[in-house]
């Protein structure tokens, strides 16, 4: 998704401080387990792979959550809405992005791991994930990624779910 010149000085003024230093280092400590925030996409396949993520990390004491949006969640598996925090239209502001209390409340959950599932470019998640600076920004490949994530996946992704656990599960402990 393309910015205006308008969105981008807006985006540019408003979250310049997140942007600052590219190299920020991990800043939670290694003593607590793992624990990963997936951001499931609105599409058919994050139902799929859902229940994929469910059924191969059931009997792991890695501590995953899944963000979902509060309007699908009652289409996914109940052990999904277990671990689910959910986000609405009242959580992402009028450029997309999450408001400033949604990234505080994410950041004080202090996840490690952050692995956006989007296939597409996501204003909301890509921004999300790059405000918390967790340990492991995991997303899709297209053309702003390397600004948001430190980890790129391959996009088979649509036709080859196996596949992309597997490529998630080698950066990171599930």
């Amino acid at each position: 998704m393309e910015y205006s010149r308008v969105e981008k000085i807006i985006y540019w003024w408003r979250y310049k401080s997140y942007f600052i230093n590219q190299s920020e280092k991990y800043e939670y400590s290694g003593t607590e387990q793992d624990s990963i925030l997936i951001v499931l996409p609105d599409g058919e396949v994050a139902f799929d792979l859902a229940n994929l993520f469910l059924e191969k990390i059931q009997y792991n004491e890695t501590r995953i959550h899944f963000l979902v949006k509060d309007a699908l969640i009652n289409f996914y598996p109940k052990e999904l809405s277990e671990s689910a925090l959910l986000f609405s239209y009242k959580d992402i502001n009028s450029l997309g992005v999450p408001t400033n209390e949604f990234v505080k409340k994410i950041k004080e959950l202090k996840y490690e791991n952050m692995i956006d599932l989007n296939i597409n470019f996501s204003r909301f998640s890509s921004f999300l994930l790059r405000a918390c600076h967790p340990k492991v920004r995991m997303g899709f490949n297209y053309d702003n990624s390397k600004k948001y994530y430190n980890v790129i996946l391959d996009t088979n992704y649509q036709r080859d779910l196996e596949g992309t656990f597997n490529m998630i599960q080698q950066f990171i402990k599930i």
